[in-house]
């Protein structure tokens, strides 16, 4: 199922509609999945690129909704409106959509195409490159899934007007994270972005940005499509992060976005990377001020570090029982195959969790 990695398949575009009718029109039939709030807030910046005998299937917004339940609702779906080997699906939506469309599209009939629109700036700089798709599964998250290129993504500023700002900064943890494996210098950028652009909403300025994010991702995903070595790099915050985002989501009475429980990770993974490789303490606290000017104060109470610790042990990292981190020597220089201990994680839970 895997395909060679293809740079000329993310095209960024200011006109949407007519890239998206370049694409469509060399199929027969043609499905859109999006969800609630995209069904409202962004089909209609591409309705005049889409027939009267498209087929749009709507999921319900939310990453609860990236089970497979759904994934079943799809196939059904697909079924009842007679989609065939040559019909395409279009994903419109955030990084849930996208990757259980993609799923629900590798998986159908053995392989249908595919084309992504990713709307929110999360999707846009992550879920865009890398091929990677799947659902949540007993909780954990992206437990089930596989690695399949979609055949075209398009990348439009024009849905960034309809996120919020929580759901804007979650995506803007993931260019810190891109920043921090590869590139001081974009580091400052995406810092004085924040301080001194956030509040204008500059939209040109944040398409340049999300340009550099996007061509840092694909820099470890080219030579490592199957996820095999650098590749990995990608997962710095992710070890703490996916441990904080399942624990709180399993809550009815808090939610944390992605990109924010990243963010998170990021800090207690700089503290494991200060202890373990001597990554510069100077840098630990700016990047932590940073991240917690953006986010607010972050803690893990003691009776919760058990639970972090055995969610931890479900990371797709790690070999056998140990859990393996990604860490960095220096920003731009980061380590991959790290084993951190039992006591390792609970010392640096207690440590930063004060």
């Amino acid at each position: 199922m895997t395909k060679n990695y293809r740079y000329h398949d993310i095209i960024h575009t200011i006109d949407i509609v007519f890239d998206l009718n370049m694409i469509i029109k060399n199929y027969s039939s043609i499905y859109l999945l999006t969800d609630t709030n995209c069904f409202e807030k962004c089909l209609p910046k591409v309705k005049d690129a889409l027939s009267e005998q498209i087929h749009i299937y709507i999921i319900e917004a939310g990453e609860k909704n990236k089970s497979f339940e759904t994934l079943q609702l799809i196939w059904s779906f697909l079924i009842e409106e007679h989609a065939n080997r040559n019909s395409l699906l279009i994903n419109l939506g955030g990084g849930v959509v996208t990757d259980i469309g993609g799923f629900a599209a590798s998986t159908f009939k053995r392989g249908i195409d595919f084309i992504n629109i990713p709307t929110t700036l999360l999707a846009q700089v992550d879920a865009s490159a890398g091929g990677k798709n799947g659902i949540n599964f007993n909780g954990l998250k992206n437990e089930i899934g596989i690695i399949n290129q979609a055949n075209k993504v398009l990348i439009s500023p024009i849905f960034l007007e309809t996120l919020g700002d929580d759901e804007f900064l979650s995506g803007f943890a993931e260019m810190l994270k891109h920043s921090l494996i590869y590139d001081r210098e974009y580091f400052e950028e995406l810092k004085s972005f924040f301080y001194f652009d956030f509040k204008k909403k500059d939209f040109s300025k944040i398409s340049e940005l999300i340009k550099s994010s996007v061509l840092i991702k694909e820099h470890f995903v080219k030579n490592d499509i199957n996820d095999k070595g650098i590749r990995q790099t990608l997962n710095f915050g992710h070890t703490f992060g996916h441990a904080f985002e399942s624990l709180i989501n399993k809550s009815d009475k808090s939610n944390i976005k992605h990109g924010e429980a990243v963010a998170y990770g990021i800090v207690y993974e700089l503290h494991l990377s200060v202890k373990k490789v001597n990554f510069p303490e100077i840098d630990l606290i700016e990047i932590s001020k940073l991240i917690f000017d953006i986010f607010g104060e972050f803690s893990i109470e003691k009776k919760e570090h058990k639970n972090i610790y055995n969610l931890m042990l479900h990371d797709k990292k790690n070999t056998y029982k140990e859990i393996n981190c990604i860490l960095l020597k220096n920003i731009g220089t980061p380590l991959i195959s790290n084993k951190i201990s039992e006591h390792e994680i609970f010392d640096t839970l207690k440590t930063v969790s004060i």
